[in-house]
């Protein structure tokens, strides 16, 4: 695979450089400055993650030497809702820091789960009131993070909490204090998730940038989407810096107006308009103006060991004076001579209560769907519900609107509706199975994408994939366990990935892929 070339000579490296008291494992994550691999410390029995700098980039003067002097400063801080730093290192060419090595996953592949969907503003809130509280205890101790985005928040599942991560990384990696680029020309910082002054180049960035960008992760927590997308990265950047963000309520009118408001002060052009600090921000999103469930830091942190990747609640366990969990008093046959009846009663009500639909788009592109007469468009992660009549037979019908890819439709029939009924777009209709591409391209020049390269129904998206281009998305394709996708340039260069078919998400269809200039061939 494309992805996996650049690992190969560094793990043996990584083990010479850490010496016989740690065992080099696996990769676990790559990007385009750093690697992460899974290490286990043989004193201590514990596993590490260790993050090395790319040695496949062409770092500037002073970089590694940066690097490891801020990391060390970042090493300083003491907060529960920042991933520690070990210990930092150098050797056999490699420069690299060492951490706990987190169960979870970070909000970004959370967000990958859910479809593309948004978070209910309570489950959102759960998460980032906590990571601001941590954003502030590193603003206080005068530093900046600088690339703030989801990939950057673990979610902490063992120990129920979110964690704040890579800690000024992106300002290590920059070659000059006064430029936004690198000698390779990637861009310092994450597009999506960039201050104007950030993308200005602006020297002498503070506190407030990380807020903007912090306010463009709610933003897509609570709507599903970045507040500025486009087919480049350059683009994107374009817009942070000249266009009006949107209202987080008009793109989901679930997100409560209050909360919606506190997103646009961040989202403020000026830093000056923005909220002075990240303690500002907890105090807003905690004022009596805002809904009930979004009031009590003590409720939100609790809240955050329940809903950090499934959603659910649970209730604490009911324990006696000792602290033993407490047993339910035995029931008497009178009260369960009162109880059945009653339960029965209600499963009758059931039964007979007006059926209602329930429709979630679990695709990644908008779906038109026609009911009842009815024509409604759904985002991505979205849904409605409709009340049903009584003894009539539902008819839905779906379709998916997109640029690229092939047509995906279905129509769904239930001959008696009752209580409710889930239905949902998925990558899985009635007939077939589809994916959809996403793309980044690292190589340093445009691609053109023929999905399905070398198989009976080979097709091309139609589409150029600009360099720097992230997670672009192409469409949906007829899925076989052998698809590809290939990436060719204007030198008659390409690359392919193949047998994806059992790597894409049943449900949303959805599969990451990335090009670099090495894998073109």
């Amino acid at each position: 695979m494309p992805d996996a070339i650049s690992t190969e000579g560094t793990l043996p490296k990584l083990q010479r450089a850490l010496g016989s008291k740690y065992e080099v494992r696996r990769v676990v994550g790559s990007g385009g400055f750093a690697d992460v691999y899974e290490v286990w410390d043989k004193d201590l029995e514990r596993r590490l993650a260790v993050k090395v700098l790319r040695p496949d980039v062409a770092w500037t003067a002073g970089t590694v030497e940066r690097f490891q002097r801020e990391t060390r400063a970042a090493a300083k801080l003491e907060h529960p809702n920042i991933l520690p730093i070990h210990f930092v290192g150098e050797g056999e060419g490699l420069a690299y820091y060492a951490m706990p090595f987190v169960d979870g996953m970070s909000l970004g592949e959370l967000l990958k789960r859910s479809g593309g969907g948004a978070l209910p503003p309570e489950r959102a809130l759960a998460i980032v009131i906590p990571i601001l509280d941590a954003l502030d205890h590193a603003h206080k101790a005068g530093l900046l993070h600088r690339d703030i985005k989801p990939d950057n928040v673990m979610l902490d599942v063992a120990r129920g909490r979110p964690l704040l991560v890579d800690f000024g990384i992106a300002r290590r990696l920059d070659g000059s204090a006064s430029a936004g680029l690198t000698q390779t020309g990637l861009v310092i910082g994450t597009p999506h998730y960039m201050s104007p002054e950030q993308a200005l180049g602006d020297p002498n960035l503070t506190p407030a940038s990380d807020l903007y960008s912090f306010g463009c992760v709610l933003f897509q927590m609570v709507t599903g989407e970045p507040p500025f997308d486009g087919e480049s990265s350059q683009q994107v950047v374009g817009k942070h810096i000249a266009d009006p963000p949107p209202a987080a309520s008009s793109v989901n009118p679930k997100v409560p107006r209050e909360l919606s408001d506190v997103i646009m002060r961040l989202l403020a052009k000026q830093p000056a308009a923005r909220f002075h600090s990240a303690s500002e921000v907890i105090a807003a999103l905690e004022s009596d103006k805002q809904p009930s469930t979004m009031r009590s830091r003590a409720s939100a942190a609790q809240a955050a060991t329940e809903l950090l990747v499934s959603g659910a609640t649970t209730k604490p366990t009911a324990r006696g004076h000792d602290g033993t969990p407490s047993r339910p008093r035995r029931v008497g046959w009178v009260v369960l001579a009162i109880v059945l009846p009653v339960l029965a009663l209600a499963a009758g009500a059931m039964f007979f209560r007006q059926p209602k639909l329930v429709f979630e788009n679990r695709l990644a592109d908008i779906v038109t769907v026609q009911v009842r007469g009815e024509e409604r468009r759904i985002l991505p992660g979205g849904s409605f519900e409709l009340a049903l009549p009584r003894g009539q037979r539902l008819v839905l019908s779906w379709q998916l609107v997109s640029r690229f890819g092939v047509s995906l439709a279905d129509t769904i029939a239930v001959a008696q509706p009752r209580g409710t009924v889930r239905l949902a777009a998925t990558a899985r209709p009635t007939h077939g199975a589809y994916f959809a591409p996403v793309i980044t391209n690292e190589t340093g020049r445009p691609l053109t994408i023929t999905v399905n390269a070398g198989l009976t129904g080979s097709m091309r998206c139609g589409c150029t994939i600009p360099p720097g281009a992230v997670r672009m998305a192409i469409g949906y394709y007829p899925l076989f366990e052998n698809s590809t996708v290939r990436a060719g340039d204007n030198s008659a260069h390409s690359a392919t990935f193949k047998g994806l078919g059992p790597q894409v998400d049943a449900v949303h269809g959805i599969v990451g892929l990335l090009f670099r200039a090495e894998d073109l061939k």
